[in-house]
């Protein structure tokens, strides 16, 4: 086993050093230059290990194995972005035991992992009884238009999973929904902006005021004055919208500070200022999948007629029982402006007898000694986009995640941990 992990280690350091956050179309891929050199390295990996390819114009690619129903293992090579803070290489660096890179936990680490322990079992000389099919997306954090062109082309295997979540199985996942809502600034706001994608917690935040304005500075929040003008800058911690309590948005340290100018930016502070939508009335929970989460993650501003509006990006994670519209108009009603819904994903739910759900679990408490049940969560996967599909890992109950997170990295007996426990995954269910 040490062969095959040691060269899936190697083969992982090479894809983050591809740089695959999301950039401008190029021939190699409509999601950036780095998407479709990550695709191409995958792409001839997989032809090495006796695979049967097919890259669908840098949308996705597909690396096929075996005859008979398909069993599908569907993850991406696309990442969020990061900061220049981080203390080591977000394109891949290696310290004693610890490999830190964008994408080494979501999702490039986990899918090599399940691509060498199949290769594994080939070389062993097994032959599996399905078509194993992975399925490399280029897309995941910014739209999904990979999937869908997927759809467009292909049919998804009848079952699978997705090594994009949290083990032991995540039967579970809650509808996901963002919305971008255009609302009046408060009186004197000149500008505001912060945060950069949607599904992370806001990091940082600028907001001018006009003219001199008394606002009491913070270990969170600096206070300028610039050409006359009052500038407050709010630095949070960034985290996963799924988890925003992980995180620290800066826009609330905003909200705080200004709460006491006027009754507007109290206003906002009361409705935005909370991670379980209570603010907009929306503090929803259900028995399958636990409560709904509420994040800012974007804001922004722009002047229409000589009149200052705010745009902010919701992202919401909405109980398996709830129908995402109905928060949609909870949202519209709370901030008296309509929530525009411009990405959402239907929640996924399999139940928990199921054989998948059954196997993966007998599998993970086999490998880990534990009595594990199926659990919930609020990300969103490509499990949604099987038949019948669930995440699988690849972070442990007692595991810190730092997924989308500065310093993103795995320490090596974990990974191997994961790599054992996907081979056997896999022939259980595969071979």
């Amino acid at each position: 086993m040490s062969e095959f992990f040691d060269k899936m280690i190697d083969s992982l350091m090479d894809l983050l050093a591809i740089d695959s956050t999301q950039g401008m179309p190029h021939p190699l891929s409509p999601f950036g230059k780095g998407v479709g050199e990550c695709l191409q390295y995958i792409d001839e990996l997989s032809k090495k290990m006796g695979f049967v390819t097919h890259n669908e114009e840098g949308y996705y690619l597909t690396a096929d194995v075996g005859e008979g129903d398909s069993f599908g293992i569907l993850g991406h090579v696309d990442v969020v972005p990061w900061d220049d803070d981080w203390d080591y290489s977000p394109l891949g660096e290696r310290v004693g035991d610890l490999i830190f890179g964008r994408g080494v936990l979501d999702d490039k680490g986990p899918m090599l992992c399940c691509l060498w322990a199949t290769y594994e079992l080939l070389q062993r000389g097994l032959k599996p009884r399905k078509k194993i099919r992975f399925v490399w997306g280029g897309n995941e954090e910014s739209g999904w238009k990979c999937i869908e062109r997927y759809m467009q082309k292909d049919v998804m295997p009848s079952q699978g999973f997705s090594p994009d979540g949290d083990f032991p199985v995540i039967n579970c996942e809650k509808g996901l929904a963002h919305w971008q809502v255009k609302i009046p600034a408060p009186d004197g706001m000149t500008s505001i902006k912060g945060g950069s994608r949607g599904n992370i917690v806001m990091a940082a935040c600028e907001c001018t005021l006009h003219g001199k304005v008394d606002v009491k500075p913070s270990e969170k929040v600096k206070v300028t004055t610039v050409d006359g003008n009052t500038v407050l800058y709010a630095t949070g911690k960034p985290a996963h919208a799924s988890t925003p309590w992980q995180g620290d948005n800066a826009l609330w340290h905003v909200l705080d500070a200004l709460k006491s100018v006027n009754s507007q930016w109290a206003k906002l502070d009361s409705l935005l200022s909370h991670n379980d939508g209570s603010g907009v009335g929306a503090k929803l929970s259900d028995d399958k999948s636990g409560k709904l989460t509420f994040n800012v993650g974007c804001v922004d501003s722009e002047k229409i007629d000589g009149k200052t509006w705010i745009t902010l990006t919701i992202d919401t994670r909405i109980p398996v029982t709830y129908p995402i519209h109905y928060v949609g108009e909870l949202i519209s009603k709370a901030l008296g402006a309509t929530a525009e819904l411009v990405h959402f994903h239907n929640p996924l739910y399999v139940e928990q007898d199921s054989e998948l759900v059954q196997s993966l679990l007998a599998v993970y408490n086999e490998q880990t000694g534990q009595d594990a049940k199926p659990i919930a969560i609020g990300g969103g996967t490509y499990a949604r986009a099987l038949p019948c599909g669930v995440a699988f890992g690849p972070i442990f109950p007692d595991q810190i995640s730092t997924i989308h997170q500065k310093n993103e990295y795995v320490d090596i007996p974990t990974l191997r941990k994961t790599y054992e426990i996907y081979k056997q995954a896999i022939f259980k269910l595969c071979f």
